[in-house]
C-alpha cells in the first residue's frame, strides 16, 4: 500500500486556479487500454473528494509505461500519473513527502518544500485514507497540485535559474534521509539487464524473432526503427561494450553512493511561471555516485542542455566537485542504452499501429543521433578518457 506515515496528517495545498475549459481535450479515451476518462473521474471522486468535470491528457515524457493528464475541477487543476507495473510506489511518493518537506512519520508536507534546496518538490496528495499512491486498473496514480510552466525542453534556462538547480542538486546529493527512507531506495549496481536487451535487438537475425512479423513490420514506426537499428549496429555495439566495460570498472571500486534522482533531464526541469523551478517524476530515485544526476548536465538529452555556458552556470551553484570522468562516460553511454532497450519495446513489442505515441517515440529514438545529442556527446565524453 502506498500510505503516508501519519494517515490523519491531510493538508491543504496551494492550487492553481484556472477555467475549466483550459483541462480539456476532444479525445474522451487516454490512448491506454482499459483505463478511459470516466474511470478517472470515477476513482478520483472516490479516492480523494474530487468532482472532475475534465480530463485532459498530456504528452509528457518518454516512458511507455507511465500517462499523464491534467485534471480540473470547477475551479482547481491537479496533474495525475498513472504508471504501469510500478512496484516502488511507497518509496518515490514517501521520498515526494520527505523532499517537500515532511518529516516521515510527521506527516505530509505542504507540496511546495524546499527540502533539495533551492528548487521546489511537489508533494503528492493523500487520499481519504492518508494513501500517497492509489491503484487504478492495473496502474499505480499519483494525484498533485497542477503547476502551471514550461520544462527545459520548451524553455531555456536563466543563468540564475542554472545557478538555482546547482544549488538545489548539490543539496539533494548532500542530503540524508532517515534510515527506513534511505533503506527503500534501489542502490547501483550497474547492472546489465539493458546491455542485454539491446544485443538481443542488435542481433542480425532480431527481426525474424519477433512474435507477429508480418503484422509489426507492416507499421511503419516499428519498421523504420528496425531499418536504423540496422544502419547503426556497429555504433550501437560498440556503445553497448563500452558501458559493459566501464561496468565491470566501477563495480571494482568503493566509490560514494548519495541520493540521487536518477533522471534529472530538462523534461523533468520545470520553470514555473513564478519563476520558481520544480523538479519532478521521482520514479526512479537511485544511491548511486554523484555522475549519475551530473550526467545530465551538458549530456544532450533531447538536443538541449548541451552548451559549456550552461554548465558553467550550474556548477557556480553546485560548487566544486571532483567528477569521475570513467563515471561521467558509463552513465553516458549506459543512458542511450537503457533508452534504446525502451524504445525498441515499445515499437518493436508494443501493439503495432498506435497512432501519435508511436511517431512520436520513433522520432525521439532517431533524435539521439543528431549533433549535439546524446550519442555525439556519449562518445566525445569516452574519447576524453582514451586523449
Amino acid at each position: 500500500m502506498c500510505r503516508s506515515r501519519a494517515a490523519d496528517a491531510r493538508r491543504a495545498r496551494p492550487l492553481l486556479r484556472l477555467g475549466v475549459g483550459d483541462a480539456c481535450q476532444d479525445e474522451p479515451m487516454i490512448g491506454k487500454p482499459g483505463v478511459d476518462s470516466a474511470d478517472i473521474i470515477r476513482h478520483v471522486r472516490d479516492a480523494y473528494g474530487l468532482h472532475i468535470v475534465c480530463v485532459g491528457r498530456l504528452a509528457l515524457g518518454a516512458d511507455a509505461d507511465a500517462a499523464t493528464f491534467r485534471l480540473a475541477t470547477d475551479g482547481d487543476a491537479y496533474f495525475l500519473k498513472l504508471r504501469r507495473g510500478a512496484t516502488g510506489g511507497d518509496r518515490t511518493t514517501w521520498l515526494q513527502s520527505y523532499l517537500a518537506g515532511a518529516e516521515p512519520g510527521a506527516g505530509v508536507g505542504v507540496g511546495v518544500g524546499t527540502r533539495s534546496g533551492a528548487a521546489r518538490v511537489i508533494a503528492p496528495l493523500p487520499d481519504r485514507d492518508g494513501r500517497l499512491c492509489t491503484a487504478l486498473d492495473g496502474y499505480v496514480a499519483s494525484l498533485y497540485p497542477f503547476v502551471e510552466g514550461r520544462s527545459g525542453f520548451e524553455v531555456r534556462l536563466t543563468p540564475d535559474q542554472w545557478s538555482e538547480l546547482g544549488t538545489s542538486v548539490r543539496a539533494l546529493h548532500e542530503l540524508r534521509p532517515p534510515t527506513a527512507l534511505r533503506s527503500s531506495i534501489r542502490v547501483e549496481t550497474y547492472g546489465s539487464e539493458w546491455r542485454d536487451k539491446v544485443r538481443h535487438y542488435l542481433a542480425p537475425d532480431a527481426a525474424e524473432r519477433l512474435p507477429d512479423v508480418p503484422e509489426r513490420l507492416s507499421d511503419a514506426p516499428a519498421r523504420e526503427l528496425a531499418a536504423i537499428l540496422k544502419a547503426r549496429r556497429q555504433q550501437l555495439s560498440t556503445i553497448v561494450e563500452r558501458a559493459e566495460q566501464l561496468a565491470a570498472v566501477l563495480r571494482g571500486r568503493d566509490q560514494e553512493l548519495v541520493l540521487c534522482h536518477g533522471d534529472l533531464h530538462a523534461g523533468n526541469v520545470m520553470a514555473a511561471d513564478d519563476g520558481s523551478l520544480v523538479v519532478v517524476d521521482w520514479d526512479d530515485p537511485v544511491l548511486a555516485p554523484r555522475e549519475r544526476d551530473l550526467m545530465f548536465v551538458g549530456g544532450g538529452v533531447g538536443g538541449v542542455w548541451n552548451e559549456p555556458a550552461e554548465s558553467a552556470a550550474f556548477y557556480r551553484g553546485y560548487g566544486t566537485v571532483e567528477i569521475d570522468a570513467r563515471t561521467l562516460a558509463y552513465y553516458r553511454c549506459e543512458r542511450i542504452v537503457q533508452d534504446i532497450a525502451e524504445y525498441c519495446d515499445e515499437l518493436l513489442l508494443g501493439a503495432p499501429h498506435g497512432g501519435d505515441d508511436r511517431e512520436l517515440s520513433l522520432r525521439r529514438f532517431a533524435g539521439q543521433f543528431e549533433p549535439d545529442n546524446v550519442v555525439d556527446i556519449a562518445e566525445r565524453t569516452y574519447a576524453a578518457l582514451r586523449g
